[in-house]
């Protein structure tokens, strides 16, 4: 083999190495593109995951949370209103006119013992001031048809419970409100069961509005400005369960014929069902749901 073949297969083989070298570099170094990009994914979809999971536990925390809050609720329900009271019902009325009003007569008697009540002084207890409030209530009622006509009506409706049941009154309202969160839920369902038995002719205390009063402040609580914006400045079980009461009054009002304002309950029961819905902390949400969907299919074979 000549000089010159020899130069030319040699520079072919020179040439040959640095193109597979070359390619060889290409190739890794694609392949580690590839490795770092499938890491990347990887690890991205590994702090998805964990995230996710951080999220599920804290859900299952506030949940354990909320039930054993529940429970504790349960426990001091049946310890003021008695045994077995926590299973009072709103859907099957599971209770006698006269354990209804036992347990109301206990809630006052429970009241009566509470230190906070007694900072106030008021004259008697406080199923005096209650029997007192409803009366003063009862004889002026809010405006419902025409609040907004002129700023004395509208000043008028903001100012209600103020101007008719005075500051030290509504100072003890709030009180019971901030001490007894754990029954207050309770203790709504109660007085509107109280409120609304029928055939009670055996009742032994006073202090039940009629239909007409209860009417007239479901309408301000639902309808107005000024009964909106009380229950805007009040705490969230509150605002959703007075709301919720309002629109079973409403219906037991158009049950009677008294809706003389033809207020129309269907979209207040849309947004309450939503609201209870996304509201956690109520222990009977699941009966106020059932409730009101008992109710969308009244409304709906009404208009039918």
């Amino acid at each position: 083999m000549s000089n010159k073949n020899i130069i030319i297969i040699t520079i072919t083989a020179v040439v040959f190495c640095i193109i597979a070298y070359f390619c060889y570099r290409f190739i890794a170094g694609w392949n580690q593109g590839n490795i770092e990009d499938a890491k990347n994914q990887e690890r991205k979809a590994y702090q998805e995951q964990t995230e996710t999971l951080k999220g599920e536990i804290v859900s299952l925390q506030e949940k354990i949370n909320e039930l054993k809050g529940q429970t504790s609720s349960r426990d001091q329900i049946e310890k003021v209103f008695g045994k077995g009271s926590s299973s009072l019902s709103l859907v099957e009325r599971n209770i006698t006119y006269e354990e209804i009003e036992r347990q109301i007569i206990a809630f006052f008697a429970y009241l009566d013992e509470k230190g906070y009540v007694e900072e106030h002084k008021l004259t008697g207890s406080t199923y005096n001031q209650y029997e007192s409030a409803v009366n003063d209530l009862s004889a002026k009622v809010p405006i419902i048809a025409g609040e907004t006509e002129n700023l004395y009506n509208l000043s008028h409706n903001i100012a209600h419970f103020y101007r008719v049941l005075g500051k030290e009154r509504l100072f003890l309202v709030s009180d019971i409100l901030k001490n007894e969160y754990d029954i207050i839920e309770y203790a709504m369902k109660a007085f509107f069961i109280w409120y609304t038995y029928e055939n009670d002719t055996e009742r032994r205390i006073k202090g039940r509005p009629s239909i007409q009063v209860l009417y007239d402040y479901a309408g301000f609580f639902l309808t107005t400005f000024g009964g909106k914006s009380y229950l805007f400045r009040r705490d969230s079980n509150i605002r959703i369960l007075t709301t919720f009461y309002c629109v079973l009054i409403i219906d037991k009002a158009n049950d009677k014929n008294l809706n003389p304002n033809g207020i129309d309950i269907r979209p207040y029961i849309k947004t309450t069902f939503n609201d209870i819905t996304d509201y956690m902390r109520l222990i009977d949400q699941d009966e106020y749901l059932t409730v009101l969907e008992n109710l969308k299919v009244k409304q709906k074979t009404l208009v039918e």
